[in-house]
């Protein structure tokens, strides 16, 4: 992805990364799974989850576990909400503690940024620095 299109997309990220972050407080998943979890809540069961989904419901006890588990694919979770008429929704955040903004952390992550940094620090060790480097780069 070319520099110009990256820093788009990283602006975009960043402006949704309030509400993100707001929703992670809410999102944590419950013990059994948001599948077993939202499925007990609206009164089904697997029997008629699984026969939305056109599989016995061994295969939908199966798939709750793998939930649990950590196994299961996005796929199978987003067929399993809709059998439920629900939406799965899912996002990624930069930890909490690591960086404020998905810019930020690209900079932390940055090897060309990481060298540039090195680079400037030596030069300005030696009073030759160019300053190629904003404050909130150099840190």
């Amino acid at each position: 992805m070319k520099p110009e299109m990256r820093n788009i997309v990283r602006r975009g990220l960043d402006e949704r990364l309030g509400t993100l972050s707001e929703a992670k407080k809410a999102a944590i998943r419950p013990v059994k799974g948001w599948l077993r979890t939202v499925r007990s809540a609206l009164n089904l069961s697997q029997e008629a989850v699984a026969k939305q989904l056109h599989l016995g419901r061994q295969a939908l006890a199966y798939l709750e576990a793998s939930e649990v588990r950590g196994s299961i694919s996005v796929r199978s979770l987003e067929r399993a909400a809709n059998a439920m008429d629900c939406d799965l929704v899912y996002f990624i955040v930069p930890r909490s503690g690591t960086a404020k903004s998905f810019t930020e952390l690209a900079q932390q992550k940055d090897p060309g940024l990481r060298h540039l940094r090195a680079s400037e620090h030596s030069m300005a060790l030696e009073e030759q620095a160019v300053g190629d480097l904003n404050p909130k780069q150099q840190k």
